[in-house]
């Protein structure tokens, strides 16, 4: 691998340009090609800028696939992303499969069949109209949302205390979320829903990070057996943003969204030092990714849960990515098994789309 420029966040943009341009020159070729009839050689090269483009649309589709772990997304990009992700798996089958079709036609003899000419010239124009509007949308993120720029900020908004002091449970914020920076050691229950045995809660001092001085945080004790806590806000996709110091819990810290009922919910798990990501369907437990995680000390966790796409950050990193069903509508919250005190910070959660 040769190795990229500072400014380049991945290979991806470097090349993207590349079979565009080739793939759009090749339905030039094409519809030249349909009016003048007898030069042989245009039909040749159509079929060869096709077979080029093909090879660079799996390339580009490939770093793509690299490039969107590889970047910590503004929440707005979120939904763009997705819909970029899932265009770029079109643009790969549609231009790998007709590429396929180019070269049998050419060499069986077919395409000199003005008719058939004609009609794969118009289905590949059809395909440079998807490739468009794929295109688009990496363009967006790029232009609009600052995907891959050093410069911006991804981070989540810091979390104002409520402005009713006696608040001591989630606030509706603008958008359709909510946001939660514990103020009152146990008087936030009454706006939870809470299923197991939470043995306590306190406020406590949250110690040092990075040099800075956390405020007071939450410390939850799970009792004998696990315990799950969420707000009832239903949504159907969401970014959860949170702070979790584990470093006195042993056990599995379990960041629950799409939550119908304790027994059917999608998750981001910490346990074992590993990170799973996955989904509980009548109680039965299926895992679409896995990646060792180490919980220790403070640390800024993003999940997001866009409709078929699953991602999880920590401080800012792609940890896991996997892909499913289409997710419910449903809560969010944190299920805590183990033994010891988790401390929560702050949890903000906002819908994708």
């Amino acid at each position: 691998m040769f190795p990229l420029p500072e400014w380049a966040p991945n290979v991806h943009p470097l090349i993207v340009h590349f079979p565009i341009g080739v793939l759009f020159t090749a339905a030039l070729f094409d519809l030249v090609g349909l009016v003048l009839r007898e030069q042989a050689f245009l039909r040749r090269a159509a079929m060869m800028l096709y077979v080029l483009g093909g090879v660079a649309v799996t390339a580009t589709y490939f770093t793509g696939e690299a490039a969107a772990d590889s970047v910590f997304l503004p929440t707005e990009a979120n939904a763009l992303l997705t819909e970029h992700s899932d265009l770029g798996h079109y643009v790969f089958y549609f231009f790998g499969g007709f590429a396929v079709i180019r070269i049998i036609t050419f060499f069986t003899g077919l395409e000199r069949m003005f008719l058939l000419r004609a009609a794969l010239a118009v289905l590949g124009v059809a395909g440079l109209g998807l490739l468009t509007y794929t295109a688009e949308h990496g363009a967006e993120m790029v232009f609009r949302y600052g995907v891959g720029v050093q410069a911006v900020d991804s981070g989540p908004a810091p979390i104002a205390p409520p402005s009713d002091p006696m608040a001591a449970g989630p606030q509706l914020i603008d958008g359709g979320g909510w946001a939660w920076k514990p103020t009152r050691a146990a008087a936030w229950q009454e706006h939870m829903v809470i299923e197991g045995d939470l043995s306590s809660s306190s406020l406590r001092g949250g110690g040092e990070q990075d040099g800075a001085r956390r405020g007071d945080v939450l410390g939850l004790t799970p009792g004998t057996g696990p315990v799950t806590v969420w707000f009832d806000h239903a949504m159907e996709t969401a970014q959860i943003d949170a702070a979790l110091n584990l470093d006195n819990f042993n056990g599995s810290v379990m960041f629950v969204h799409n939550l119908v009922d304790v027994q059917n919910y999608h998750f981001t798990v910490l346990t074992d030092g590993e990170m799973r990501l996955g989904s509980s369907e009548n109680g039965d437990f299926y895992i679409m990714d896995t990646k060792p995680m180490a919980a220790s000390s403070w640390h800024a966790y993003r999940v997001v849960s866009d409709r078929t796409h699953f991602r999880a950050y920590v401080d800012g990193k792609l940890i896991t990515h996997g892909h499913g069903d289409t997710a419910p509508s449903g809560h969010v919250g944190l299920r805590i098994s183990g033994v010891g005190t988790v401390l929560l910070d702050f949890m903000q959660v906002v819908p994708v789309r």
